[in-house]
């Protein structure tokens, strides 16, 4: 499965740092906020510049994480992600006021980029076999999507303790410290002289496996029409998944559910999201990447259409499932696919360019929260986005391999 121990170790490494940047970042920060705004008296508005730009700079410095994983080698791009990230921990725990935090914010949305799938994906796919490459992609990815359900446990559980909030970010950087260390102890440059080459191309696991992929630019993927279906994908699993963690709540206790069980309902979403990724590591042996996509956006149509009205616990559970199942399968299946069609080789650049695509997903809780503002409800503007999968489910329909002709590929 893996090519050496060390590319074992380095697999674990790079697992745990996902793990730990997500439960730290992205899924905690929400946690710890109500505790720093009653001390630094910030107003909500003010504090939630902090997602947006957590948020803005992960996607402005994707693209960035391929360049300097080329540019600066292994270690230079994970010591650089590891930097910026420490950085933004030791910013957060000394803050007094709201420039550092939003300086803070933006240092971890780069670092986090730096050190997240952008690069990892591609690092990954080097120290396994390729038989074994989207079975251990699946596992990375659901690394991170467990980092989601423990982090906002464990900052409860600290803050609960009656600790106060400046020791939980400097516990996160005693941990992105270590974690760093031990993967510069582990990297091997090499790893990066390995890219595939013609005579060595990725083929899909799935049964009735899919033309060979050759090496794409960005530029040519850029004039794909798959590179715009792919990535439509991942920004509508953006756009939902951002506005789910920040409206769900609210929305969900506005419909009548209390907040303990609304808050169950996030907890259920992030553990079904975790698990879509493993499965589809699994699945993809089995059935292509493409029809794991498909699943994935008529889940969310489901889902996000079953948020809208979700007055009674069934509906919202129906919610928390497919929603979560879509998150997951969609950030699966839009990885593997971008290696099939597009190749191994330019893949950290190409999938760089589909998540600063994706970067508009920040707007999603702006949209979601004008929309309450003006009907007194979240529920049309999670209808559209349920009608926006459901029409990206028939975009893909149309999706075929860049590397066979369009009368070649089977339809579905």
């Amino acid at each position: 499965m893996f090519i050496n121990f060390r590319a074992a170790a380095l697999f674990i490494i790079l697992s745990l740092i996902f793990f730990h940047i997500t439960a730290s970042t992205f899924a905690s920060l929400g946690v710890v906020l109500p505790a720093m705004i009653s001390e630094l008296e910030w107003s909500w508005t003010e504090a939630g510049f902090g997602f947006t730009a957590l948020a803005l700079f992960t996607g402005l410095f994707s693209p960035v994480a391929a360049t300097s994983l080329k540019r600066l080698g292994l270690r230079g791009n994970y010591a650089l992600g590891g930097f910026l990230m420490a950085s933004g921990f030791v910013m957060l725990a000394v803050t007094k006021g709201l420039m550092l935090y939003l300086a803070a914010a933006s240092f971890l949305g780069a670092g986090f980029a730096l050190l997240a799938n952008v690069p990892s994906v591609f690092v990954v796919s080097q120290t396994v076999t390729k038989k074994s490459r989207n079975f251990m992609i699946g596992t990375y990815l659901a690394a991170g999507g467990f980092g989601g359900v423990a982090g906002p446990l464990i900052a409860n559980g600290i803050l609960e303790s009656g600790a106060d909030w400046r020791l939980f970010w400097k516990l996160t950087l005693i941990f992105v410290v270590v974690l760093t260390v031990l993967f510069l102890v582990f990297a091997d440059r090499r790893l990066l002289e390995n890219a595939e080459s013609d005579d060595d191309k990725t083929q899909p696991a799935a049964r009735g496996a899919e033309a060979p992929a050759r090496d794409w630019t960005v530029a040519q993927a850029l004039r794909s029409p798959a590179f715009y279906v792919i990535g439509g994908a991942l920004m509508a699993a953006y756009f939902c998944g951002v506005s789910v963690s920040s409206w769900a709540v609210t929305h969900l206790t506005g419909l009548g559910l209390s907040a303990g069980f609304a808050s169950a309902m996030l907890s259920l979403h992030a553990a079904s999201n975790a698990l879509a990724r493993a499965a589809g590591g699994i699945a993809v042996k089995v059935i292509r990447a493409r029809y794991l996509l498909l699943s994935g956006l008529a889940a969310e149509a489901i889902g996000m259409i079953a948020l809208s009205m979700a007055s009674d616990p069934a509906t919202a559970i129906l919610f928390a499932v497919f929603e979560g199942y879509a998150f997951g399968m969609i950030l699966f299946a839009t990885t593997v696919l971008q290696i099939e069609y597009f190749g191994l080789k330019n893949s950290p650049a190409i999938l760089g360019a589909m998540n600063l695509f994706a970067t508009v997903a920040m707007l999603g809780p702006t949209l979601t929260g004008v929309t309450g503002d003006i009907f007194g409800s979240f529920s049309p503007i999670f209808i559209a986005y349920g009608v926006i999968a459901g029409v990206l489910v028939l975009a893909g329909l149309f999706i075929h391999n860049p590397n066979e002709p369009a009368d070649r590929s089977d339809a579905v």
